[in-house]
C-alpha cells in the first residue's frame, strides 16, 4: 500500500517498526528501506528482501545523537555540523550500544545519516530510536526511486510516499574513521561542503 509521506501517517510508520515491520520512506536522496535499528528480526526480514547481508547505515535525528553510537573527536563534530542535516552517510568508529550486531556486519564502522527531510526525522524522533536506511533494491539491481515499481517488486511493504521526491544518485559516502576523511562513493552531495 502507498501512504503519502505527511505528518498524518507518520504513527502508522512508527507502528509499522514497532511490529518489526519493513518500510519504505522517503529521504533527501534515494528512497530507502526502513526497519527498527535495534530489532535482528526485522533487520534479517530485510536482508532477505534484498539477498544479501552487509553493514547498514542508520538514520539518526540530529548531531548530537551520533555519540550514542560512534566515537567523535571535537573535530569530526564541527565537520558533521557543516554536513547535516544533507545527502551524506558518515563513517565512524562503532562503540558499544544498543543497535543490533546485524547494522555492522562484523564491521567496526557505523554508517549514519541525518537527511535534509522532515520525515525520517520526524519518524526517528516519535520512534525514539534509530531507523536503518538502505536502497530499495535486490541484491546487484539498481535502486528503486519510483514507488509505482516498488509497490511491484515489494507488495507487501508500507511505502509512504513523498510526491515531490526527484532523481538522485544516493548520498555520497564519507569514511572518517580515516585522517583525511575519504570519499567511498560520490553521490548527491558535494565534498568538501
Amino acid at each position: 500500500m502507498i501512504y503519502p509521506a505527511t505528518e498524518k501517517y507518520i504513527e502508522m510508520a512508527v507502528n509499522s517498526l514497532k511490529n518489526g515491520d519493513v518500510i519504505v520512506y522517503p529521504t533527501d536522496t534515494l528512497y530507502g528501506f526502513g526497519v527498527d535499528a535495534t530489532n535482528s528480526d526485522a533487520i534479517q526480514k530485510l536482508n532477505r528482501l534484498k539477498g544479501r547481508s552487509q553493514p547498514l547505515s542508520i538514520v539518526l535525528q540530529q548531531v548530537s545523537d551520533i555519540s550514542n553510537y560512534a566515537m567523535v573527536t571535537p573535530e569530526i563534530e564541527t565537520e558533521l555540523e557543516k554536513l547535516f542535516p544533507g545527502e551524506y552517510t558518515v563513517l565512524l568508529p562503532s562503540i558499544k550500544s544498543n543497535l543490533s550486531p546485524m547494522v555492522f556486519n562484523s564491521s567496526p564502522l557505523v554508517g549514519i545519516r541525518i537527511p535534509f527531510h522532515f520525515f525520517p526525522l520526524q519518524l526517528v524522533k516519535v520512534f525514539g530510536k534509530p531507523v536503518i536506511t538502505t536502497s530499495i533494491n535486490r541484491h546487484g539491481t539498481t535502486p528503486l526511486n519510483d514507488v509505482t515499481q516498488v509497490e511491484i517488486d515489494f507488495p507487501n511493504v508500507e511505502i509512504f510516499e513523498d510526491n515531490d521526491h526527484t532523481p538522485s544518485q544516493g548520498s555520497t559516502i564519507i569514511d572518517m574513521s580515516q585522517n583525511p576523511f575519504k570519499i567511498v562513493r560520490q553521490g548527491d552531495g558535494r565534498y568538501p561542503k
